[in-house]
């Protein structure tokens, strides 16, 4: 049968209409992505997913790139094609997410786009935190500006730099730095004083450095002034061998108080004012570090028990000692013996039948102002085996062949600056193959006999050795020269030159 023309063409418009409905129809029934930018979020799902590298949403038609990456897309697209706020509309439709209005779609209202906040477009800006700086010149970020600044730019310099690094905790023309004049007090444990020229905290190298205690010079810390006890001797002092170690309740002896004190602490001996106005017939040892210091303006004596050592610094030992007398030991005592490490200044260790000091077992002694000596015919400091560093004092020995000032066995050390060494002997006062002497008075170095006629000292037999006005080679008087460091006054008080280079008195009595 044949269709007419006019019936088959109806026939076809409505196949295809009919067609075109289930197309219609079929899609209908997919699901639009969920998880695209434009529907789930909009630049806030960009960044969280690829951060800056595609940090805006557009639709496949505007940017197809975007595609597989969510419609997340590098370069910023048209306003008509950013989705920033997501909610299937672009910001000409909603721009709720837009701050303050800049039509960007990033984050900072700067309106250049970039959102670092700066305002410039160029997505530079120096710090969003303190992460951010790196130049240890400006280690700070400023969040008001975005820029790294030193410590001068923060509100609180000090606690900038604290918070930085604790050991740099101090604010100074723009450094953070470990102390400064009048901030001293950043400085503790083992480095107490402030260099205030470098900026740094050191250890202490003087007893003057630390107010109210001593200074520990073997590890340079200063002694905790809470550690300090008496000891007092005098029939009327109301000391007590159980006492609290004050002043109005002193240790009676030195063994009294080592008994009671720990390492780092200060022992004040006082002088001993009632008969026999000396600490008589006391072996001492010391094996903690710990500091004697004579009482203010008092002058304490110390006698070792007969044939024994008046004051042992064991191994373990460190001992600051100043102002202290230790004399008239008999039977061969001596007066220190050191196979630990001893300073001792100021001080006078005399007459000891013995000798007076003893380095052994590789002991370390630094003396400084002091008499040693006497007329013993002794090595008077007898280093067997140690090291000596010897400044500004006077040693003597008297007749015999034994008799030297100071005497070394081989391989050990000693230097020897601004001092005087003689003897009564006419062996050689000084017998030390390895010591380094400079700016020193001797005997031999002088071409001067010194004898028990001599007259140079106010009492050499008791160990008395200020210089006699008058009677002692006016040589002495500019033999020593002044260094940096060295102390400022002699044994008695008595003010020294602190000009580098200026010519001084050897040994440890400023002649007046």
């Amino acid at each position: 049968m044949t269709i007419p023309k006019s019936k088959l063409a109806a026939s076809l418009v409505t196949s295809f209409v009919a067609f075109a409905a289930g197309v219609v129809v079929g899609c209908a029934d997919v699901e639009p992505n969920p998880d695209h930018c434009t529907r789930a979020g909009g630049a806030s799902l960009c960044e969280q997913l690829y951060g800056t590298e595609r940090p805006y949403c557009t639709t496949p038609t505007c940017n197809p790139s975007g595609e597989g990456f969510n419609g997340c897309v590098e370069e910023e697209p048209t306003e008509e094609c950013n989705y920033a706020c997501g909610g299937d509309q672009n910001i000409l439709e909603d721009d709720s997410c837009v701050v303050a209005g800049d039509g960007d779609g990033d984050p900072t209202g700067d309106g250049d786009g970039d959102g670092d906040g700066d305002g410039d477009g160029d997505g530079d800006t120096a710090c969003m935190g303190p992460a951010d700086c790196a130049d240890s010149m400006m280690p700070f970020c400023d969040l008001d500006s975005g820029m790294c600044v030193d410590c001068d730019g923060t509100a609180d310099g000090d606690t900038s730099c604290a918070e930085l690094d604790p050991s740099t905790p101090v604010c100074e023309a723009g450094l953070c730095v470990a102390c400064a004049a009048e901030k001293e007090d950043a400085c503790v444990g083992t480095t107490p004083i402030c260099d205030v020229e470098a900026n740094t905290c050191v250890g202490c190298s003087s007893h003057e450095q630390c107010n109210d205690s001593a200074c520990n010079l073997a590890a340079g810390n200063c002694m905790d002034p809470a550690n300090t006890v008496h000891v007092n001797g005098s029939g009327n002092s109301n000391c007590a061998p159980g006492g609290d170690g004050s002043e109005s309740t002193p240790y009676c002896t030195v063994n009294q108080a080592l008994t009671a004190v720990d390492s780092n602490s200060l022992i004040v001996l006082h002088e001993v004012n009632s008969p026999p106005f000396i600490y008589p017939d006391d072996a001492i040892t010391l094996q903690l570090s710990v500091a004697i210091f004579a009482a203010p303006g008092e002058s304490p004596v110390l006698r070792g028990t007969s044939g024994a050592t008046a004051l042992t610094v064991a191994n373990a030992g460190n001992l600051f000692m100043r102002g202290v007398t230790i004399a008239n030991t008999a039977n061969g005592g001596v007066g220190v013996e050191i196979t630990g490490a001893a300073w001792i200044e100021r001080s006078k260790i005399v007459n000891n039948a013995g000798g007076g000091i003893v380095v052994d077992g590789g002991g370390m002694l630094v003396l400084e102002n002091s008499f040693v000596g006497g007329n013993q015919n002794q090595r008077i400091i007898d280093v067997i085996d140690g090291e000596i560093s010897i400044d500004y004092s006077t040693i003597g020995s008297g007749f015999g062949n034994t008799s030297r000032a100071v005497a070394c066995g081989v391989g050990s050390g000693a230097s020897i600056r601004n001092s005087i060494l003689v003897s009564y002997s006419a062996q050689p006062e000084l017998e030390c193959q390895n010591a380094q002497l400079e700016t020193t008075f001797t005997e031999s170095d002088s071409g001067m006999m010194f004898d028990d006629l001599s007259g140079w000292f106010s009492d050499y037999d008791s160990g008395n050795f200020a210089l006699n006005p008058g009677m002692y080679p006016v040589e002495i008087e500019t033999a020593a020269t002044s260094q940096t460091g060295d102390p400022d006054t002699d044994i008695d008080g008595d003010p020294r030159p602190t000009t580098d280079g200026a010519p001084d008195f050897a040994g440890a009595d400023v002649a007046n």
